[in-house]
């Protein structure tokens, strides 16, 4: 069976994309020019050479990206010198299964003013919520689709973490949401991305399929599609729903999207932390890196640009967020703590009703008057 994956046209495009991640996911060349020097692009094209398939078949999608379709025997993952005997997993052993909780059992966000251990990162900035504590089996979210804006080099996400372990070389986190990174894909359109690392970030894992890992089973959906049509201020919106979860009898991470998309797994062979036990912690929430150009704070924006007070249709959100228990059961959070690294340019309102469950809506413009 063959599985499909955004594939690359340019040489320029793809030693740039290689030089951020790896290469398996590329796009067509976009207007402007990409400096890169000899070293560099020799080093791409063996990256290249190493990673690069040879296509069944080559498709245009509607958007005009080009896929590649290879055969799922051959896709990345089993580049992974840790799934070279691994037999794919064509469906889950078993579904998480929603869990009616008491009204009076709704949950109540509290205000938190120390950062988590594990998201510590001087050069970005966070407007999260967060349960600790554990074990965690997996996650449930939607999220609203925004195209904010962004600075040359850096990126704006809203995404959910599944964190195994404390901050330090052990850290593992699957990550899954939409991003906009115009370094990575070279332009600045939201796209589906998917992460993960065994050692904090340090020498394993990267976006997508561009590094052996995660195993696509999808043969339309594949990681870096864009997210099309995005929400519109003061008018409709768009969302769509993340699951993550951990198979009780193979251990493998599952992904699916809108309820019925299965999109693949990262296997437990990947993971120390997250292989056996569940998740330590689950965050979710926005995040965007600031390179300080200037000495001054990034205009890149968070979600949709606007700060979370303007509320429904203005700012971003996510919504009827849940956890997965260690029975698979697909459950409120209780004690949802919150994190803003600088609430006057990024911030977050956290909330709960009947409709969107636990709810909040995040984000900001970033540099503003009370920015600087």
């Amino acid at each position: 069976m063959p599985v499909c994956f955004l594939t690359l046209q340019s040489v320029v495009r793809c030693l740039l994309v290689v030089l951020t991640v790896t290469v398996t996911i590329i796009v067509k060349p976009v207007a402007g020019k990409v400096n890169i020097s000899g070293q560099q692009k020799h080093e791409i094209e063996l990256r290249l050479k190493q990673l690069n398939k040879q296509a069944l078949k080559s498709i245009e999608s509607s958007n005009g990206e080009i896929i590649d379709c290879i055969s799922i025997a051959k896709q990345p993952a089993f580049d992974h010198p840790m799934l070279k005997n691994h037999t794919i997993q064509m469906t889950p052993s078993s579904y998480p299964h929603e869990v009616l909780a008491e009204e009076n059992n709704a949950p109540a966000p509290i205000n938190d003013q120390e950062q988590p251990e594990n998201i510590v990162h001087p050069w970005k900035l966070y407007a999260i919520t967060y349960v600790n504590g554990g074990p965690y089996r997996g996650t449930k979210a939607q999220i609203n689709v925004w195209k904010p804006r962004i600075e040359a080099g850096e990126s704006s996400i809203s995404q959910i973490w599944i964190v195994g372990g404390k901050f330090g070389p052990g850290l593992n986190t699957i990550e899954a949401g939409s991003h906009v990174n115009p370094t990575l894909y070279g332009d600045d359109n939201p796209r589906l991305f998917i992460y993960w690392t065994n050692d904090n970030y340090q020498n394993t894992g990267c976006y997508n399929l561009m590094c052996s890992g995660f195993v696509q089973i999808n043969k339309r959906l594949t990681p870096g599609y864009l997210l099309t049509p995005i929400s519109t201020y003061n008018g409709p919106q768009v969302k769509f729903t993340v699951q993550v979860w951990k198979d009780p009898k193979t251990g493998n991470w599952w992904l699916q999207l809108n309820e019925k998309e299965l999109i693949g797994y990262w296997p437990k062979e990947l993971f120390t932390n997250l292989a056996d036990e569940g998740a330590s912690t689950i965050e979710w929430g926005g995040e965007v890196v600031n390179t300080k150009k200037n000495g001054q704070h990034t205009t890149t924006e968070m979600g949709s640009g606007h700060f979370p007070s303007e509320g429904f249709g203005k700012a971003s959100s996510f919504e009827v967020i849940k956890i997965i228990d260690m029975n698979d059961g697909i459950i409120d959070p209780v004690g949802v703590q919150t994190l803003v690294s600088r609430p006057t340019c990024y911030d977050l309102k956290t909330g709960y009703d009947k409709q969107y469950k636990v709810f909040f809506y995040y984000g900001g413009p970033g540099r503003n008057p009370e920015c600087p």
